[in-house]
């Protein structure tokens, strides 16, 4: 039995994903040899290729079976919500879809985190679920893993269900609840974190890079 991180995911199946292009839509919306800081790292599977492209990583998680996976980077064993690193960075990574938690009270928490971490005329670039996402029943394979959610119950903006992962002749099941966030609500809540919004990186509108609120002129 592997073990398990304490949002309930599964520190051998992280350890097996692999990315899905998001390193690279990363180093396309930053400098070269950015300063990152990436919370909720996981077993790296960003963090490798970020510090392949050439960036220099501070990495995050709350599982410290999570990040004896991750090398090349600084570890912090930290939740997100309390992290006071006492330094800020060019670019702060929120991927994961930590914008869908479903208590508005954890979205502030981990937004005011990152806008604690960046540096003034930095950047922010967060991940959520697209707003076309919905439930899709079957088996599906993402990067040689094999996918099935099941249990799925909708509840307005709110949704639960249980994921089923194989890969390698291992399995694994997480069960998530999450809340689909609008445009709109992206706005307001990276406002109550001192935060704007700079623009959308991809097309279905997933990621989001944000900037902190100048206060006294400057662009």
């Amino acid at each position: 039995m592997s073990a398990t991180a304490p949002d309930g995911s599964p520190v051998g199946l992280y350890a097996t994903l692999a990315p899905l292009g998001e390193p690279q839509l990363i180093d396309g919306a930053v400098l070269s040899g950015s300063d990152i800081l990436e919370l909720g790292c996981g077993a790296g599977r960003i963090t490798h290729e970020l510090i392949a492209l050439g960036h220099s990583v501070t990495a995050v998680d709350n599982s410290a079976e999570m990040l004896a996976h991750v090398s090349g980077a600084e570890t912090v064993l930290s939740d997100i919500e309390s992290l006071d690193l006492g330094r800020t960075f060019a670019v702060v990574v929120l991927a994961s879809n930590f914008l869908n938690a479903p208590e508005p009270d954890e979205l502030d928490a981990v937004l005011a985190a990152c806008a604690r971490h960046v540096e003034p005329g930095g950047r922010v670039l967060l991940e959520r679920m697209a707003p076309d996402w919905e439930p899709s029943p079957g088996p599906r394979t993402v990067g040689g893993v094999e996918m099935t959610m099941r249990d799925v119950v909708l509840d307005g903006e709110l949704v639960s269900a249980v994921m089923e992962y194989r890969a390698n002749g291992a399995s694994w099941t997480h069960a998530f609840s999450a809340k689909l966030i609008s445009d709109d609500e992206v706005e307001a809540a990276l406002a109550r974190a001192g935060l704007e919004r700079v623009r959308w990186l991809d097309d279905r509108r997933s990621w989001v890079e944000a900037r902190p609120v100048s206060r006294g002129g400057g662009g």
